[in-house]
């Protein structure tokens, strides 16, 4: 087996980040291998989130983040469970690189704004070299990209400027979006999971309103989906 084939392996197995770890620290190999390719991944274990939506460093929520959209797409086949696989392993992938401190209410807290491009371009870099085409590439890049999206949509009126209140144009128009790089409301499915995914690998005493929120959001994508026959 080679170290591609052992990656994917423990994407996709039930202990992701026990499995992760335990392949990192104790097969050179693969270990060298991986840097090469990626060496993020050792800025990300090194990388803390002083930030109350986090319990872990960034290697930490990524790991925990893949074992989390693995319980959702069991059903799906074996192909587009790699590809959400990979998209979690690469969602705050840039995170060291966009790494800040600032204020707020009083405190200090860690931020990475923008993360998402940065993640977006790393992810161009690099998912060549584990056998994905260019139409996955750039869905993968796309969900990257708007991973964190949800974060920005409220069910409840909102005058933020930076914030959008969740209704059904509000849903289309992030199904058009996605439809630049395929299906999107086959997409917009994808990225659900991906919200999800990345805020059940979060501090669980905060996580609750968004998951609220993107169940919300998936009933009106269901909705939508069955008045259009799609």
């Amino acid at each position: 087996m080679d170290n591609k084939e052992v990656l994917t392996n423990i994407l996709l197995s039930e202990n992701v980040t026990q499995n992760f770890y335990s392949e990192f620290n104790n097969n050179l190999e693969f270990k060298n291998w991986l840097n090469k390719i990626l060496p993020e991944v050792e800025l990300c274990e090194k990388q803390k989130q002083n930030n109350p939506w986090h319990l872990y460093n960034v290697l930490g929520h990524i790991l925990k983040s893949v074992e989390e959209i693995n319980k959702q797409t069991k059903h799906l086949s074996f192909d587009i469970r790699k590809m959400l696989s990979y998209v979690m392993l690469l969602h705050d992938i840039g995170k060291p690189a966009t790494y800040i401190v600032r204020e707020k209410n009083g405190k200090l807290i860690d931020s990475f704004f923008y993360h998402n491009l940065e993640s977006e371009k790393i992810a161009g870099r690099v998912l060549n070299q584990f056998d994905f085409d260019k139409n996955e590439i750039l869905i993968m890049q796309k969900l990257i990209n708007k991973h964190d999206v949800f974060m920005f949509i409220k069910d409840f009126k909102t005058n933020n400027p930076h914030w959008r209140t969740l209704s059904d144009k509000v849903v289309l128009d992030e199904i058009n979006d996605l439809n630049q790089v395929g299906n999107g409301f086959e997409l917009i499915q994808y990225l659900i999971y991906v919200g999800r995914a990345d805020s059940r690998a979060q501090n669980p005493k905060l996580a609750g309103e968004s998951l609220r929120m993107l169940d919300k959001f998936e009933k009106i994508y269901l909705d939508l989906k069955q008045k259009n026959n799609v």
